[in-house]
């Protein structure tokens, strides 16, 4: 990491080695969070580095506001043409495909195309073996907004793991957490379902351990939260949160599960048992959560506030 990057790596106050030594690093327009449990200060401190270089390499791969992105290059695509891309840029865009597929359209980063797009022609097609995907599209426009930062937190989180860190929390600001196995004096990392209209307020905490959540609403960046499938903004005073195996994946699933009635939510949930979802609404009872989970003990995790 250049003298550059490491200025803009902060401490922060309150950390210690049992609990973590607690970072903070500006990139992709939001404020990471990192909480690493090392008995050495220095030795976290050197690991953080290490993770925010990764973010900020990202940045490099994945912003469209970076002209020289991979994002960027397939924006200046020509349909048909074959666009040579990182394997992290392939992995990203495979995973938002994926996410399309299994919510129904719910979730779309190619939505500003969609009401322009041959329903039955996919914006992408993914050559693997050659790190390339095609365009199919003119003008394609893809918005990671919903996905980037969430890969970003699970690729700074198997960093620190390369550093021998087993035990961190890392944070993209208000949106994702990923939980890396679990503070030294208790068997989870406990985090906070923040009330979107009132940031102060606590709904509510779960338990996460080698496990990611993604939150999301409309409160704090006013309606930027479309459906794909009508093109107009979510109800903006709803809440959605997904508790997923990576960040990028909660961080995807929490903007569809914004979209998605409650109904549709529990069923997809049944369909995905390592996929759990908690929503919120000004209409439900105070302080009330609806979780939807396979997993045992969620709905006993999600507490109320305190």
């Amino acid at each position: 990491m250049t003298h550059m990057e490491a200025d803009r790596l902060r401490d922060c106050p309150g950390g210690d080695g049992a609990h973590g030594w607690r970072f903070a690093f500006d990139a992709m327009a939001c404020t990471f969070g990192l909480q690493i449990v090392h008995a050495r200060q220095d030795y976290a401190r050197q690991a953080a580095w290490a993770a925010c270089a990764e973010i900020d390499r990202l940045e490099q791969l994945l912003s469209r506001f970076v002209p020289s992105s991979d994002i960027s290059r397939l924006h200046s695509a020509q349909p048909g043409e074959l666009v040579r891309v990182s394997p992290e840029t392939l992995e990203c865009l495979q995973l938002a495909t994926q996410v399309h597929a299994d919510t129904d359209g719910a979730f779309d980063i190619a939505f500003r195309n969609r009401r322009t797009l041959d329903p039955d022609v996919p914006p992408l097609v993914f050559d693997p073996a050659t790190h390339a995907i095609g365009v199919q599209v003119a003008g394609l426009m893809l918005d990671l907004g919903a996905l980037g930062k969430g890969y970003a937190v699970d690729r700074a989180v198997a960093v620190l793991g390369d550093w021998g860190i087993r035990a961190a929390l890392v944070d993209s600001g208000q949106s994702t957490v990923h939980a890396l196995g679990h503070p030294r004096d208790a068997e989870a990392w406990r985090v906070g379902l923040r009330r979107p209209d009132q940031q102060n307020t606590l709904l509510g905490a779960i338990e996460l351990r080698d496990q990611a959540l993604g939150g999301s609403g409309q409160f704090l960046h006013g309606s930027h939260i479309i459906d794909p499938r009508t093109g107009n903004p979510v109800d903006s005073s709803t809440a959605a949160w997904a508790v997923a195996p990576t960040a990028a994946l909660a961080d995807a699933l929490s903007t569809a599960f914004m979209v998605l009635s409650p109904t549709e939510v529990q069923a997809f949930c049944a369909q995905h048992p390592d996929i759990s979802a908690i929503l919120w609404s000004p209409a439900a009872q105070e302080g009330e959560l609806i979780c939807f989970s396979t997993q045992g003990g969620l709905v006993q995790r999600c507490t109320g506030a305190s």
